[in-house]
């Protein structure tokens, strides 16, 4: 068994959830269990509707801000020096 997080995101919150996965031998990779799934689901659903108490219930919620830095262009930071030999 594994445990790993996942994070669920809905609107200005996430949700980080445990979620444990079977290493069963024979199989391809990890798997995960339908209850694990079922997990994720309410945690989704409760923040869709709002329910932040459900949602931490199923792990840590989080609020997201966004932060506006002035870019325009792309996922690069700031425009790189050209490569000089």
């Amino acid at each position: 068994m594994t445990t790993t997080v996942q994070v669920v995101r809905e609107e200005d919150f996430a949700v980080e959830v445990s979620v444990t996965m079977d290493d069963a031998a024979g199989s391809w990779g990890p798997s995960v269990g339908l209850d694990e799934f079922r997990k994720l689901d309410r945690a989704r659903e409760a923040l869709r509707r709002g329910d932040l108490a459900a949602a931490t219930r199923e792990g840590r919620v989080y609020r997201l801000i966004l932060q506006d830095v002035g870019q325009t262009s792309g996922f690069a930071e700031t425009e790189q020096d050209t490569f000089k030999s």
